[in-house]
């Protein structure tokens, strides 16, 4: 073999593993980390800030079905979605953020916070009889009104708590409704004396029974002028909702410290989640 021949393929091997030892891309990389067990225990290569390698595909068991969905991603950021389940289906979706130096690493891993109160709520209320609903109405008629208001709530702590495939599914099997309440907001005076530091509530100056549709408040926006916040549920700052933004260039940018989501649907209308 010529001395040629030899230094060729020394470079091509050279180059080979140069490749090889590049940083995934965002969507690979978090593929690798929850299924390639053996990837997985090198994960502190692929951490920063807060996040030290948990969870991955060593936290999960054997049954556990994950799909995986781009969010977002820009040169330094990503966020990517995972949705984790169980043999039976159930589960959760969470939200890897990632963030670019010279290699892409995981920054921070998210879901919606703070959901055993409701998980524990929603239980006791699924246990009640037709019965004890009714005495629950008459002792504490504050919190449900009526039958009809009962298992509305019931069904707006169920799509909290749903995955994102199935609050999304609410929307579409709702999308005239949800127009027409949008086209409405549109025709709605501003009470600029409701106004906060962040958004203006607009639930009493509409005349649409939005509860119907699972909707707990309806507000402005605090992140772009037009724009409409129709929140779901969740606890304190950890919520769930459907955002209208008929600019898209006005979309909120994703943080790990905030707003930990956000998905599109179509026409200007997103799902989202904060922490």
């Amino acid at each position: 073999m010529s001395k040629n021949l030899i230094a060729l393929i020394l470079i091509f091997m050279t180059t080979c593993v140069v490749v090889n030892a590049q940083a995934s891309e965002p969507l690979e990389l978090v593929q690798k980390v929850f299924t390639d067990k053996k990837f997985a225990k090198r994960t502190n290569k692929y951490s920063t800030g807060e996040y030290k390698g948990h969870p991955n595909a060593n936290d999960l068991s054997k049954d556990t079905k994950l799909y995986f969905r781009i969010l977002d991603e820009s040169e330094s950021t990503a966020v990517i979605n995972v949705t984790i389940l169980d043999s039976h289906g159930n589960g959760f979706d969470a939200y890897t953020h990632l963030k670019k130096d010279k290699d892409w690493k995981i920054e921070a891993f998210r879901a919606l916070a703070m959901t055993g109160l409701m998980e524990k709520a929603l239980l006791e209320m699924e246990k009640l009889t037709e019965e004890q609903i009714a005495t629950l109405i008459q002792q504490d008629n504050e919190s449900f009104k009526s039958k009809e208001d009962f298992y509305q709530q019931l069904e707006n702590i169920k799509l909290t708590l749903a995955l994102d495939d199935t609050i999304i599914e609410h929307f579409e099997k709702n999308r005239e409704k949800f127009e027409e309440l949008k086209n409405e907001l549109q025709n709605t005076k501003v009470d600029k004396k409701e106004q906060s530091y962040r958004k203006i509530n607009l639930g009493k100056q509409i005349k649409t029974d939005y509860k119907k549709l699972l909707i707990n408040t309806i507000s402005t926006s605090y992140n772009c002028e037009g724009c409409f916040e129709f929140l779901i549920g969740g606890m304190i700052d950890n919520t769930v909702g459907y955002l209208y933004i008929p600019n898209e260039q006005n979309v909120p940018t994703l943080n790990p410290s905030r707003i930990i989501m956000i998905r599109k649907i179509g026409n200007g209308w997103y799902l989202f989640k904060t922490t």
